[in-house]
């Protein structure tokens, strides 16, 4: 791949570099919202680079969620999780604050796309019971309401046969059969214990619970063609947040990529959140025909691969438009993780 610098593609560089430099949305995490200064917050949150709030402030979003239809969702109307007590698991409830804003989605990508990615935030309007189960001394699963938006989406577009990767709570299955696209669920998960708490305390109450099938495994062995193509859509959940997300996807997509549509990885743009920013400064760099090398393991390992998949395009750009597609395609930057890599 070779890149003309045009004055639109300098001013294109120039406008992601200054994106880059902002790092003011993060002051919104945890701030107090009430009535009174909800709409300072939103003017305040849309020059940050929000940009639900940067349309019309007539369809600007509420940054109040109802903590009664957390409390009343389909899930935890029938779903007691107060009832499992066991020598591995046991229970807690923990209120989590109204009025001060968390983060209740992966991170969204610009739609612009040029590096001024965002997160929703919102408040509860009324304090929150939210369950805790513990393993241990540690805390094994927080049932808060950013957990169940972030899993929502993919319950709705499953369908057919449905293959998940993490048991949890059983919400991303529970959710999934609600759906009457779905047949069948199957879970893969890898601790005994787990799964036996699981089966004693939560299946049980699921209405459909013969739909529900269990493989004790770990997801590695799974991951592969053969299997995946059994079902009609999959999931994948087995990691705690972006920061350990990615590395697990990367081995993952390194072991096998499959088809787009028919593989979610949760929470995958905020896994994949510094790509779109790597990409950027490999382009920016063949540009001007500087180094772009970085001494972080992590990032310098992906931009090998960044480097490995570029270089195979014969195909020189002039276009913004092509750079901006090349950063922000999930299907390519699948692709580019995918890349088997040497350098660990």
């Amino acid at each position: 791949m070779k890149i003309q610098r045009t004055p639109e593609i300098d001013s294109f560089f120039k406008r992601c570099l200054d994106n880059l430099k902002k790092e003011d949305k993060n002051r919104f995490l945890g701030a107090k919202v009430s009535k009174k200064n909800e709409r300072f917050l939103q003017e305040q949150m849309g020059r940050s680079g929000f940009q639900e709030f940067m349309q019309q402030k007539e369809q600007w979003p509420s940054l109040f969620i109802r903590s009664l239809d957390a409390i009343q969702s389909a899930y935890n109307s029938t779903i007691k999780l107060s009832m499992i007590e066991n020598e591995d698991f046991r229970f807690s409830t923990e209120i989590l604050p109204s009025n001060q804003l968390f983060n209740v989605s992966g991170i969204i990508f610009d739609q612009n796309r040029e590096i001024n990615d965002w997160m929703q935030l919102r408040a509860l309007d009324q304090p929150y019971p939210a369950a805790v189960l513990w393993q241990g001394d540690d805390v094994w699963m927080l049932d808060a309401p950013s957990e169940s938006n972030t899993m929502d989406p993919y319950a709705k577009k499953a369908q057919g046969h449905v293959l998940t990767f993490g048991m949890g709570i059983g919400y991303f299955a529970f959710m999934s059969l609600l759906n009457p696209k779905v047949h069948s669920v199957t879970i893969i998960e890898r601790s005994a214990s787990v799964i036996a708490m699981f089966k004693q305390f939560i299946l049980p109450q699921f209405p459909n619970k013969d739909k529900v099938r269990i493989i004790e495994g770990d997801a590695f062995d799974y991951f592969n063609k053969t299997f995946i193509e059994q079902f009609d859509y999959v999931f994948v959940d087995i990691w705690k947040s972006g920061d350990d997300g990615f590395l697990i996807i990367e081995k993952l997509l390194e072991q096998y990529n499959p088809p787009l549509k028919k593989v979610d990885f949760w929470i995958e743009t905020s896994c994949f959140e510094f790509i779109p920013t790597l990409i950027l400064l490999y382009f920016h760099s063949l540009a001007n025909l500087k180094d772009g090398s970085n001494q972080d393991p992590l990032y310098k390992r992906i931009l090998l691969k960044i480097a490995r998949y570029f270089e195979s395009e014969d195909i020189e750009i002039s276009d913004v438009e092509s750079l901006k597609h090349r950063m922000y395609d999930l299907q390519i930057l699948r692709e580019i993780v995918s890349i088997k890599c040497n350098d660990r």
